[in-house]
């Protein structure tokens, strides 16, 4: 190895330090492997689960356990990679690993202990040499920062994304059905905020460590309610908001709904506890902003209503709010 070629493997590794989020970080790695010589193409993936949660309450929808990056929402959608993705996900060998399937060479980066969800980068080729040298500093260095960055985009008490990966999530969201021709009215995504009625009182009845046990209980309560195919988030305080896709409205009044039921039926550590819900459709010509005001107009109108209850508007709906006579918390 020459001098030329250590100072190119700390450019490409130093190219990764500029990362300020997990996509970004992925974009960049996969630019950095694919000017590798031996490698032809580099796909990302989230390993979400095990077993899916396919149920009735969402159109039967199938749930998905793998996510490619960037995101696809398409029901319909069939990676012609998927064998192998699910041969490397069978074996479940953490960190790099090099294969042959079906005559083809491969390479892949599984991050898989202690990490949720599990990411895969799946290379077209085998680096050898000084390109393989280069692969497994890169390999080292992008696990490392996915790890970093995960304690800076997911909520330290819940683990759930917080509100800054909203934005680049949600964004994702509207930049795929911008890109479509056809959307399928029976498979959208929508906005959901959810908020524990008078968590106030919670925490001035039994204090915040009570608190903080309502709030990861009804964290862990979503992440049983809802598919792998949607997104949750704790946007706030005692405010979650979960992005439903591939339904149409019937199937996330179902969705939303059942989890209302759920929360009015589950033990608290605090005792009993309430949740009001406001939704709205994502609309690709509209901005992020703009459809979560609505969601919380309608969570305003949930509240206004009495609470425990799930309230739909639309963006056509959407007014001025005067929260001047409800108590929110």
């Amino acid at each position: 190895m020459t001098f030329t070629d250590l100072e190119r493997g700390f450019e490409l590794a130093a190219g990764l330090l500029q990362a300020r989020t997990y996509f970004d970080l992925t974009q960049k790695m996969i630019s950095q492997l694919l000017m590798l010589e031996a490698v032809s193409e580099v796909r990302s993936y989230e390993v979400l689960g095990d077993t899916g949660k396919q149920n009735d309450q969402v159109q039967n929808n199938r749930d998905f356990l793998v996510r490619r990056f960037p995101l696809s929402l398409d029901a319909d959608y069939v990676d012609e990679k998927a064998a192998v993705v699910e041969r490397i996900i069978r074996d479940n060998p953490h960190g790099m690993k090099t294969f042959v399937h079906e005559g083809h060479p491969y390479s892949a980066i599984y991050l898989s202990q202690d990490m949720t969800p599990k990411r895969l980068l799946l290379i077209s080729g085998q680096p050898e040499g000084y390109e393989l040298a280069v692969f497994r500093g890169l390999a080292r260095v992008y696990e490392q920062l996915v790890r970093l960055l995960d304690t800076k985009e997911r909520d330290p008490l819940t683990h759930m994304h917080n509100r800054q990966t909203l934005d680049l999530i949600l964004d994702q969201v509207l930049e795929f059905y911008r890109q479509r021709d056809d959307i399928d009215s029976s498979s959208q995504s929508w906005i959901a905020l959810l908020d524990i009625d008078h968590f106030k009182s919670i925490n001035d009845n039994f204090g915040h460590l009570y608190g903080d046990e309502v709030l990861i209980h009804f964290a862990n309560l979503m992440e049983k309610s809802f598919r792998y195919s949607d997104f949750l988030f704790r946007y706030g305080g005692e405010e979650f908001l979960v992005i439903i896709n591939q339904t149409d409205k019937a199937g996330v009044d179902k969705a939303l709904e059942r989890f209302r039921a759920a929360v009015e039926g589950y033990q608290f550590p605090s005792g009993d506890a309430t949740v009001s819900i406001g939704f709205t459709q994502v609309d690709h010509n509209k901005p992020a902003h703009a459809l979560i005001e609505v969601a919380d107009q309608a969570l305003y109108k949930a509240k206004s209503n009495g609470r425990n209850r799930v309230e739909y508007l639309s963006e056509s709906e959407f007014g001025p709010v005067v929260h001047d006579e409800v108590e929110l918390f």
